[in-house]
């Protein structure tokens, strides 16, 4: 079997959800009633906070993920436009769980930097794994998704 010389393909730059007439209407009851408690708490902050918080979230919504370039070579990994070498990385660790998760966490050996995930789309992987083994230590105690995906995959983020 000939030795792969690089994985590239085409992914999403962030999944996005489908979102039914209801998840609408619990957001607009949720943050109108936020919005209302701040005002009548004179917790203008809060409220601006809010605002900024509902303008993004709009914003987001309207917005199509773009499908990125994922390369990973031997000289290290390309996500868009940025370029990562393996030394940059602790680990990594990939969550399948068809057909919504598939996704490679790599975590940084900085500390205070945050972990990259990368949406496979229809990429194997096990070809992902096997490939990424001959260059950085796996993962093998993550067994699920991170708190923050977690979370926008329920709240449909």
């Amino acid at each position: 079997m000939p030795e792969v010389k690089k994985i590239s393909c085409e992914v999403p730059e962030f999944i996005k959800y489908n979102r039914p007439l209801s998840w609408y209407f619990f957001a607009v009851v949720i943050g109108a009633g936020l919005l209302t408690y701040a005002v009548l708490t004179s917790n203008f902050l809060f409220a601006i906070i809010l605002v900024l918080i509902i303008v993004v979230m709009v914003l987001m919504s309207l917005r199509e993920p773009k499908k990125i370039r994922l390369e990973i070579t031997p000289l290290g990994i390309r996500v868009g436009g940025k370029k990562y070498d393996f030394s940059e990385f602790k680990d990594f660790s990939i969550i399948y769980q068809p057909p919504e998760i598939n996704t490679l966490y790599l975590e940084f050996k900085m500390p205070f930097r945050e972990r990259l995930s990368v949406q496979l789309g229809e990429l194997n992987p096990n070809e992902v794994r096997a490939y990424l083994l001959n260059f950085i230590v796996e993962d093998l105690e993550r067994e699920e998704e991170s708190l923050s995906d977690i979370l926008s995959r329920i709240l449909r983020f």
